[in-house]
């Protein structure tokens, strides 16, 4: 009698990612037409180890090399199936996983195959490509040395400044959050001089001329905007508060105060709710480039936004309370311990440190006053009775209630300078372009978060970590085109999809993420059963959600059957 054994595999999200990463995306294909794999070499192709690699980090949130050894050998039959080919654990060793951070952390490699990406996103997905969005996030590295040339220390957006980092420029389409380029460079780097390079590798891949480069203020130098308007392209973006800016905004806010200038409303999204006002200028600018002198028009957009005003009136009244406080605990009672300024001169000069510290100069009185105690001493030996007078410095503070009035009109103001005309970009439409800064900063997020877990890097060789960063922005531009698609179908259907939340059944959302989609299909696993000759597969059944998710990415109904041989026969054991 033959014997019966049974086996259990996790499926779990694998055949979903497979298909978007290999029969969708190809990025298998794409990089061994790259990178063709030596002779010598074995198992599955550098691509299909990348995919693969790829499918363990989105899966499981880890993007360890020796882990996905021991992942792989977990589920023989899932593999082989997927790939309709042998799958060895050793195909995914570490050897062979740091082969495939050190093809992608070549030049010659990685930009073609980022480019082929990127327009192989925007075609299959119809990606709009009229706006990129460009912002950079830095990545904590536990490693490094003095000879290190990427790893440096730097401006921690981490808030680790005793740590060497890495920095990492990215750009993503406007209004997706899409990924389509991605720099790495030393962790001490200027983020200014980062912008031209960015752009100019963009134009090989998106359209060269015509489109809208968004990005914060240290986007602002004038060799960036001059680049970009010369290139055919327009830009938007704040101005920082340095140079002659101030002394500009002080003069154009001025404008408004004095009733010269018809501000127009900015509303949101629903035509309803007041975002600000703002009124606009155009100059002319003229630089010196490497084609000569060059000169081009420009729109000043003076904006004062609501939620921005409020706050800097919050944080300004909580600054004055805090100088009032200290100013006041500069001459406390009479008392044992207590410091006394008998003279002027230090009293004034802790005066001025704290009005500079809090930035609240001439918004406050300080007055400083005399006060003398007299008292009466007994004869004691052979002194006599006298009175003595003892002097000290008392600080009496009040709020300048004339200068604060005068001040808080021109609380939450902010320049902004586009190039684009105002067809192509409105004033309203530019405020609210820029209010969308939050999904390039979104791909940051998901970098550095617990779905790709970019920081900290735990790598010693700059090649690993350079090759590492590449592979993971690859990640990140699956999670969004996935977002992405399912959020454009349930839009066209107008439905809304439910079962995402755990302990919520009937909770619906229109606006999905990916790493919750990806959660659901956690429960899906294979068990086989072998007797004899004969192998069952019996893979867990779909639910309605999951048919509805598939249905949604615009993937097979079948996905998850058709990588199995089919067993019909009812099974006796």
């Amino acid at each position: 009698m033959a014997t019966t054994q049974i086996t259990h595999e996790t499926i779990a999200d694998v055949p979903l990612l497979m298909y978007i990463l290999h029969e969708t995306l190809e990025y298998d294909k794409l990089l061994d037409q790259i990178s063709p794999a030596h002779g010598n070499w074995q198992g599955l192709s550098l691509g299909k180890t990348m995919v693969t690699w790829l499918v363990h980090i989105l899966s499981e949130h880890n993007h360890f090399m020796s882990h996905v050894q021991d992942w792989v050998a977990q589920s023989p039959q899932l593999w082989a199936g997927l790939w309709r080919q042998s799958v060895r654990p050793l195909d995914v060793s570490d050897d062979r996983l740091a082969e495939v951070v050190r093809q992608l952390s070549l030049s010659a490699v990685w930009a073609p195959l980022e480019g082929q990406i990127t327009q192989r996103l925007v075609r299959v997905y119809e990606l709009p490509t009229e706006r990129v969005r460009l912002d950079t996030t830095t990545a904590k590295v536990y490693g490094g040395s003095e000879v290190s040339v990427l790893f440096q220390r730097g401006h921690s957006k981490d808030h680790r400044p005793d740590l060497r980092q890495l920095k990492v420029m990215l750009a993503a389409l406007d209004p997706l959050g899409v990924l389509v380029g991605a720099d790495v460079v030393s962790g001490n780097s200027a983020d200014d001089r980062l912008y031209v390079p960015m752009i100019a590798r963009l134009r090989a891949s998106l359209p060269a001329r015509g489109l809208l480069y968004i990005g914060d203020c240290k986007m602002g130098a004038l060799a960036t905007r001059a680049y970009l308007a010369q290139s055919g392209n327009s830009y938007l973006m704040p101005l920082a508060q340095v140079g002659e800016v101030p002394e500009q905004l002080e003069t154009w806010v001025d404008e408004v105060v004095r009733r010269k200038v018809r501000l127009q409303p900015i509303l949101d999204v629903d035509g309803n709710t007041q975002l600000g006002e703002a009124y606009e200028r155009r100059r002319s600018l003229t630089t010196e480039t490497e084609t000569g002198t060059f000169q081009w028009a420009e729109r000043v957009l003076i904006v004062r936004s609501t939620a921005y005003a409020k706050a800097a009136l919050q944080s300004l009244h909580k600054r004055l309370a805090q100088a009032q406080a200290e100013l006041r605990s500069l001459t406390p009672l009479r008392g044992r311990g207590q410091r006394q300024f008998t003279e002027q001169a230090p009293l004034q000069a802790a005066v001025d440190a704290i009005l500079e510290r809090y930035d609240v100069r001439g918004l406050l009185t300080v007055d400083l006053q005399r006060e003398t105690q007299q008292r009466s001493v007994r004869t004691y030996r052979k002194a006599p009775a006298r009175n003595e007078e003892r002097h000290r410095y008392v600080v009496k503070v009040k709020e300048n209630r004339t200068r604060l009035r005068k001040l808080e009109p021109r609380l939450g103001w902010r320049l902004y300078v586009t190039n684009a005309s105002l067809r192509k970009l409105p004033l309203k439409q530019a405020v609210l372009a820029y209010r969308d800064e939050w999904l390039v900063e979104r791909n940051c997020a998901r970098l550095k978060g617990r779905a790709l877990s970019l920081a900290p890097l735990w790598v010693r060789r700059e090649d690993h970590a350079l090759g590492l960063t590449r592979l993971l922005t690859l990640a990140a531009r699956v999670l969004a085109v996935a977002e992405y698609q399912v959020r454009r179908t349930l839009a066209q259907d107008h439905r809304t999809l439910d079962g995402l939340y755990p302990g919520q059944p009937t909770r619906t959302t229109a606006q999905p993420t990916t790493e919750r989609l990806l959660r659901a299909f956690k429960t899906i696993s294979l068990t086989l059963v072998q007797k004899g000759s004969q192998i069952f597969y019996l893979l867990t059944p779909l639910s309605d959600l999951h048919r509805t998710i598939l249905h949604d990415l615009a993937c097979p109904a079948n996905l998850y059957q058709r990588w199995f041989p089919k067993s019909w026969k009812p099974l006796r054991i």
